[in-house]
């Protein structure tokens, strides 16, 4: 399965031509797998993430957060009491303390219906998914908090490890984009919109970004024409429902993040083996 997803998107591009009832998608579409496969494994861990590698899937997006000694972690919440042992922010806590906290019971009593146990899955750092994949996935990092340091410290990182090319940093914090840019501004950025308007995709045109992230009730045609006709890139995130995915497909959107990637991976083939 690896490399899955790259073919099937070539392949429908191939065969874009000749769907004239349907928009073609957007070439090339991106398939992101949400805090890692997050559906099957603790989100945010080091198995969620091999996950991906395994169905075929090389991009993932991911949470960072600082520690109270600056080190990124990968955690989503602001707070840590409903996923793990711990107490209060991640910003509170030494990174010594975080990558020992289980986040995977925490999955177990909340996925029950999950193909395996993840009881004592702890939380990992940055640099621990930069040491286990490098250049094997792509990712899409979300710059979780809005502390001033952790653009820098999230790209000196990228940076070590030699994959600057294989990065982007997201956030909902306009801010945090911003100090990206200054400091790396070969690294693209996607600014995520809530809510998203035509007024946020002209700012982000201005401001220089990337793409931007919309939510997937929201994503609708005339956005996606003006996200392109602007130089930007457009995907769609909490993308919960078959009906969601199949509005991103036929808006033109370059892309998506969801928990399961093998739901669209199984919507893609369907697309392959029916012409439209």
């Amino acid at each position: 399965m690896k490399g899955f997803f790259l073919l099937a998107a070539g392949l429908l591009a191939a065969g874009a031509a000749t769907a004239q009832s349907q928009p073609a998608l957007t070439r090339p579409f991106h398939v992101i797998a949400h805090r890692g496969v997050s559906a099957d494994a603790p989100e945010n861990t080091l198995p969620a993430f091999e996950r991906a590698l395994e169905i075929g899937v090389v991009e993932v997006e991911l949470d960072a957060q600082l520690s109270r000694d600056g080190v990124p972690i990968l955690f989503h919440d602001g707070s840590l009491d409903a996923k793990t042992p711990l107490r209060g922010a991640v910003r509170e806590h030494p990174a010594e303390a975080l990558t020992r906290a289980d986040v995977g019971t925490w999955f177990d009593r909340t996925h029950p219906g999950a193909a395996r146990r993840w009881a004592g899955t702890p939380l990992t750092t940055l640099s621990a998914l930069f040491e286990r994949f490098g250049s094997r996935l792509r990712y899409h990092i979300e710059l979780k908090d809005d502390l001033e340091a952790t653009p820098r410290r999230v790209i000196e990182l990228v940076t070590a490890s030699g994959l600057e090319g294989r990065v982007m940093l997201t956030s909902f914090h306009r801010a945090q984009l911003e100090r990206a840019r200054r400091a790396a501004p070969s690294i693209p950025v996607c600014w995520l919109l809530k809510p998203a308007s035509p007024e946020r995709i002209e700012e982000a045109a201005g401001a220089g970004f990337a793409m931007v992230g919309v939510k997937a009730a929201e994503l609708s045609e005339a956005l996606v024409r003006q996200a392109h006709a602007r130089g930007l890139g457009i995907r769609a995130y909490s993308v919960e429902t078959d009906a969601e995915i199949e509005r991103v497909f036929a808006t033109g959107c370059n892309g998506l993040t969801i928990d399961d990637p093998q739901r669209v991976i199984a919507r893609l083939l369907e697309r392959l083996r029916t012409p439209r």
